[in-house]
């Protein structure tokens, strides 16, 4: 296997690990806007996506497959858009191969496969940064300005819900049985999955802190026949604080809505809306794109990729990313342990490092 470059170049050169639409339309425009990154290749099994690549990435070579890829280019990053059921695997390779790793959310499915991957990207010291994109929106990034100033108080109550009518398509997909989403060894799970790790990120930012304490159910009030959740009610309990979290695709409407409430008053998100309320006081301010308009969000990955760069460029900085995808990573495996044992569950995960 060919090694990545020791050190990065003065532009680092990275490849996509998966093709599709979350790395054209969300993670492909954020490079081409970054100076410092040149994407060299392309790995995906998907006879189309070697269209894509020839025609959005002229000069980029393509490969069937990472092990390939990893074998033929001298690369500095891999960015893995790949289905989550192949994100532990393919996050070995490229740390194996000495590369940086930008993936997808969820990083991994297991603790196992976190505590794994935090072994060798220490070994190599490397990082692995998972795109926690949401927390860059505008709308979001102003309610954590407000929380952070202490505009709503001590933070006791946050309601976080998201409803969407079906899963995001897919690529490839022309029908919903062809929806990667619906195959739990590929997704690792339904909703919960596809909305719960942004979620968790969040709610863990406004809080202060991590939770003690969670509670889960899953249902499947729309899709009957498929075999993951279309539906999760998640409860946080926090140091004199909680979460209580819905998430659906058997909605009637796409919407996200946040109520961040606390002990001088309330934040409220309503899609492209933010209500602060303060004693008698009230101000609304509107944001130019509602949290519920598309799934691949292009404008938030720009603040992404900068992230990823300063971990990458300063290794002082790294880890704090890699810290939050293991509670997000610990909070999922407790919530589907909540429900299969019908009991909360305590969390506390003393292996989760930088």
């Amino acid at each position: 296997m060919a090694a990545c470059t020791e050190k990065p170049a003065q532009k680092l050169k990275g490849a996509f690990a998966g093709f599709g639409n979350i790395a054209v339309n969300g993670h492909l425009p954020a490079y081409r806007n970054e100076e410092r990154i040149t994407i060299t290749a392309v790995a995906d099994p998907m006879p189309e996506a070697a269209e894509g690549c020839r025609r959005l990435i002229p000069g980029a070579r393509f490969y069937r497959d990472v092990p390939s890829m990893l074998a033929s280019e001298e690369l500095d990053f891999v960015d893995i858009a790949t289905p989550p059921g192949t994100h532990a695997d393919n996050i070995r390779m490229a740390l194996e191969a000495g590369c940086h790793v930008l993936c997808e959310k969820p990083l991994v499915l297991s603790t196992t496969d976190y505590q794994e991957i935090s072994q060798l990207k220490r070994a190599g010291d490397l990082v692995v940064y998972t795109v926690h994109n949401w927390r860059y929106a505008s709308i979001f990034q102003k309610a954590s300005e407000l929380v952070s100033s202490g505009a709503a108080g001590r933070i006791n109550r946050i309601i976080y819900t998201v409803i969407r009518t079906r899963p995001s398509i897919s690529a490839g997909e022309n029908s919903i049985n062809d929806n990667w989403r619906l195959k739990p060894e590929m997704a690792g799970g339904g909703i919960l999955v596809d909305h719960g790790w942004h979620a968790f990120y969040m709610v863990n930012e406004w809080m202060g802190s991590v939770p003690k304490k969670v509670e889960c159910t899953l249902e499947n009030r729309k899709y009957k026949d498929i075999p993951l959740e279309d539906t999760a009610t998640v409860y946080l309990e926090y140091q004199d604080a909680h979460a209580e979290i819905f998430f659906t695709w058997a909605g009637d409407r796409r919407s996200n809505n946040v109520v961040i409430q606390g002990s001088k008053g309330t934040l409220t998100v309503d899609d492209d809306r933010l209500v602060i309320e303060n004693g008698n006081k009230s101000e609304e301010l509107v944001f130019p794109q509602p949290l519920s308009r598309g799934s691949h969000h292009p404008e938030w990955y720009g603040a992404v990729v900068a992230d990823f760069m300063a971990e990458v460029e300063d290794p002082k900085l790294r880890g704090r990313n890699f810290h939050e995808a293991g509670w997000c990573q610990h909070i999922m495996e407790k919530c589907n342990e909540s429900h299969r044992d019908e009991s909360p569950k305590p969390l506390a995960h003393p292996d989760i490092t930088g």
